[in-house]
């Protein structure tokens, strides 16, 4: 026969059998929730930060899914290149603390975390995804220690942290002759003129003619850039918006320390 027996409540919170770990009345350890519910949200925050440094670090590769995009490489710089404000090389290793303030803040996409080990994740500047626009100032508004000095936009304008260097056989008059001209069209410091590929052709006029001085049509003229370095500031127009892939014809090598136009 079955025997049913009334058992009193205790007031006692319920114990673990050998822990004397206060329980839930669900068999669940309090403490130990409260642990792994603080353990999942470090995971979730943790796991946005990596995924947005990841996205500021690699670019797409495709199109929407519908077309490989072919990505601009990097090129081989003598000097890097620092940003507007920082004054030097030297004074941006020696003063900035890798805070990333002026990395998050950039909006044209052209600061990096650097790689190398004399100045890990400090920001160094590069053109493959934007171009540093002469009208900003946000990095210099950032910085927290001086590394990169407050600048005025009209400072900023006059700041050369570099210059542009062509190289003939990537452009694309020279590589697949056909006319382009986008580097000096696009250069907000007019610091690049367009000049005949073509010995001896010159202009006369609004006509363009040859080497014996006989009339050529202007779709036959192919034009090549040449930098007037004084006038550069380095600020990457050129290089970014350059059509020849995956290495643009025309790059900014840096200065070492800024200079002044």
């Amino acid at each position: 026969a079955l025997h049913f027996t009334n058992k009193t409540p205790s007031d006692s919170p319920m114990k673990g059998e050998n822990s004397g770990q206060e329980v839930s009345p669900i068999g669940g350890d309090l403490e130990g929730s409260g642990r792994r519910a603080a353990l999942t949200s470090i995971a979730l925050l943790a796991g946005t930060a990596l995924a947005k440094a990841q996205s500021k670090v690699e670019p797409k590769t495709t199109d929407g899914g519908l077309a490989d995009i072919i990505k601009k490489k990097k090129p081989k710089r003598e000097k890097l290149i620092t940003p507007p404000g920082s004054l030097s090389i030297r004074n941006l290793r020696t003063h900035c603390t890798a805070c990333q303030l002026c990395i998050d803040a950039c909006p044209n996409d052209v600061l990096r975390p650097s790689s190398s080990l004399d100045r890990f994740m400090q920001p160094e500047v590069s053109y493959e995804r934007g171009y540093c626009r002469p009208e900003c100032t946000r990095c210099s508004e950032v910085c927290p220690t001086s590394a990169i000095r407050p600048v005025t936009v009209e400072q900023r304008t006059a700041i050369q942290v570099g210059h542009a260097v062509w190289t003939r056989d990537l452009c694309i008059p020279v590589r697949d002759e056909k006319p382009c001209g986008l580097c000096a069209r696009k250069c907000p410091a007019q610091a690049i003129q367009m000049v005949p590929l073509q010995a001896g052709v010159h202009q006369d006029g609004w006509r363009w003619r040859d080497a014996d001085n006989n009339e050529i049509p202007r779709e036959k003229v192919l034009l090549i850039p040449v930098v007037n370095e004084e006038k550069c500031i380095g600020c990457g127009a050129c290089e970014n918006l350059c059509p020849s892939s995956p290495i643009s014809a025309i790059c900014v090598e840096g200065h070492e320390v800024h200079r002044e136009i």
